[in-house]
C-alpha cells in the first residue's frame, strides 16, 4: 500500500480539493441559543421523575454540530434512558447565508419525543415579545426555575413515526424548557408527565 502511494506521488501532481464547507459564507458551527440549550454534552446524565413516582436518568448519547456539503448548519442531540425506554431527539438546521445575531435569537429547536413534536423557541425572544408562552418562574419537584418557556405539542398522525411520515395534528401535550437546563417537563395527552428532578442534587 505504501509503495502504491509513493508511485502515484512520483508520477503526477497531488491535487487537493477543499471540502465545500470551506467555501461557505460562514463556516462557523451553530452557536447561540441552540448550542447553549441544556448545556448538553455527550455522557451527561440528567435526573428525571415520572408522574407515577419512579425515577430515571436521561443521558446525552449523541451530539453532532456540523456543516454539510451544501452549506447548511446542523446541530443534533439525542437523549435516552435505559429504563424506562425514552428517547428525545433535538435538532436544528440553518443556512450559513444571511446568518446574523437576530437569526441566532430566532433559532427554533425541533424536539421529538415518541409521537410528539415540539418547536422550542428562544425564551429570550418570547420574553422580549411578551409572549404568553414565556413563564417567569415555575417550581418543578421542589426546585424553582426562572425564564421558562412552554411549547405546544403536535403529534404524528400515526402512533409510530416512520421515515416517510411528516403529517402532524394538534395535541394537548406540552413541553416546558429553559435555555440553561434544557427540557424541564413534558406533559402527555393522557395527563402523565416526566419532569426534571434536581431536588436531591
Amino acid at each position: 500500500m505504501n509503495f502504491s502511494l509513493a508511485f502515484f506521488c512520483a508520477c503526477g501532481d497531488v491535487v487537493t480539493t477543499e471540502p465545500n464547507y470551506y467555501k461557505c459564507s460562514d463556516n462557523s458551527k451553530i452557536s447561540g441559543y441552540a448550542a447553549e440549550f441544556g448545556n448538553y454534552k455527550v455522557g451527561k446524565a440528567i435526573p428525571y421523575k415520572h408522574s407515577d413516582g419512579y425515577q430515571f436518568s436521561l443521558a446525552v448519547i449523541d451530539r453532532d454540530n456540523y456543516i454539510d456539503d451544501v452549506c447548511t448548519k446542523h446541530l443534533n442531540t439525542i437523549l435516552e434512558s435505559a429504563y424506562p425506554i425514552y428517547s428525545i431527539s433535538l435538532s436544528i438546521e440553518t443556512t450559513t447565508f444571511y446568518y446574523n445575531e437576530q437569526d441566532k435569537l430566532n433559532q427554533t429547536i425541533t424536539a421529538e419525543f415518541g409521537q410528539y413534536v415540539f418547536s422550542l423557541r428562544n425564551p429570550e425572544s418570547l420574553k422580549s415579545a411578551h409572549d404568553s408562552s414565556y413563564i417567569e418562574k415555575m417550581e418543578i419537584n421542589g426546585v424553582t426555575y426562572t425564564d421558562v418557556a412552554v411549547a405546544k405539542g403536535r403529534k404524528y398522525e400515526q402512533s409510530y413515526k416512520n421515515d416517510y411520515q411528516t403529517n402532524t395534528v394538534e395535541s394537548s401535550a406540552r413541553l416546558y424548557y429553559q435555555t440553561k437546563k434544557g427540557i424541564l417537563k413534558i406533559e402527555m395527552e393522557d395527563g402523565s408527565y416526566i419532569a426534571i428532578n434536581e431536588e436531591d442534587d
